[in-house]
């Protein structure tokens, strides 16, 4: 059985791993194959075989949820960092995940960019390294080209992932730190910038957390799918990306990605100021623009209100709405026009800011 999103389901036949009665971003986590990198993975290791032969006997080439190219891109790194930490891929699975790396090497998401984008190339750059030939090589190189093509757009100049949303941060420089290990495992040059880019990363997200070391809930944020902070923080030390600059949390304004810290005494506060998003892939925002975040003595007092669905309609629009925000709703009106699922029309214009 499994269970995401706080939503149990067993499957029990072939057509369950596309099952029509969930939801497609629970769909999407089954394909992930995320537990199999899990702090305790290794009591599960028989489940874990009979479920990568399930998966590949009960989902043909190009047909479903799981060869969409975003839960083909993560399953494929975790496919292979479990191979590279003893998980003896058999022969059949070898030959299944190269099929899934060409699938998705010729069904890029360069229609969505952004986080999907990325990920992409990170399996890419997965897959280049750990396979060996002429088509190994291609699929290093289209990685290192969108690497570095998107990195130096999707990391702001004050380290902020551009979607602006914490949680995606994190996960966005969990990526990052990803390739720069496997670099290192395969002994390879890394990409440029990669390593200060992530030191950036780093020192941004200490300042959109709180005390409690949780992110703020700006844009679509939530706890527990994201790394923590101390999490990243504690593997960013062990591929020695040196933090000799990063500091703690402290007053600050982070003017590309428009975020305000203030820290006093026992207070803390963190401020929107910021834009939705990219005009071009504003899907991950909020009409939380002029809201803020507050701890005093160390625990939280007023936040936003996250988010628990991307289902369309319904919470998603009451989360993604302004009155679901610690800041003025006038006339009951969204300061940015949200809609659908990942829509914004009208946007709000952020004119003056005054330290």
């Amino acid at each position: 059985g499994f269970k995401f999103l706080n939503k149990k389901f067993i499957l029990k036949t072939p057509e369950d791993w596309n099952a029509k009665n969930q939801d497609k971003l629970w769909l999407y986590n089954l394909h992930y194959f995320d537990d199999l990198n899990a702090v305790d993975s290794g009591q599960r290791i028989v489940w874990h075989r009979n479920l990568i032969q399930s998966w590949i006997d009960d989902n043909p080439p190009g047909f479903g949820n799981g060869w969409e190219p975003y839960p083909s891109s993560l399953r494929i790194v975790n496919w292979i960092k479990w191979s590279l930490s003893d998980g003896d891929l058999k022969k059949e699975w070898l030959d299944s995940l190269a099929v899934q790396v060409r699938f998705l090497s010729q069904s890029l998401e360069y229609h969505l960019l952004g986080n999907h984008l990325f990920v992409n190339a990170k399996a890419l750059i997965f897959a280049g390294l750990y396979f060996k030939g002429f088509e190994a090589n291609k699929w290093l190189q289209s990685g290192e080209n969108i690497l570095n093509k998107e990195l130096p757009k999707q990391v702001l100049r004050d380290g902020g992932n551009f979607e602006l949303s914490p949680m995606y941060h994190a996960i966005f420089l969990e990526d990052l730190l990803d390739i720069i290990n496997i670099y290192q495992v395969y002994e390879k040059k890394l990409p440029n910038n990669i390593v200060s880019k992530a030191i950036q990363m780093l020192e941004w997200l200490k300042n959109m957390c709180h005390p409690d070391g949780e992110i703020a809930f700006f844009n679509d944020s939530t706890l527990g799918v994201a790394p923590t902070l101390a999490e990243l923080d504690s593997y960013a030390k062990r591929l020695n990306v040196c933090c000799g600059g990063a500091h703690e949390a402290r007053s600050s304004h982070l003017k590309e990605s428009g975020y305000i810290r203030v820290d006093k005494e026992e207070l803390v506060i963190i401020a929107d100021i910021a834009e939705i998003g990219p005009s071009y892939i504003p899907g991950h925002g909020h009409a939380d623009t002029l809201s803020f975040e507050l701890s005093l003595f160390g625990e939280r007092v007023i936040v936003n209100s996250g988010i628990s669905t991307y289902e369309s309609g319904g919470d998603r629009n009451i989360q993604r709405g302004t009155r679901a925000h610690s800041t003025i709703t006038i006339d009951d009106t969204d300061s940015s026009e949200v809609w659908g699922g990942f829509r914004v029309a009208k946007r709000a214009k952020v004119l003056n800011v005054n330290k």
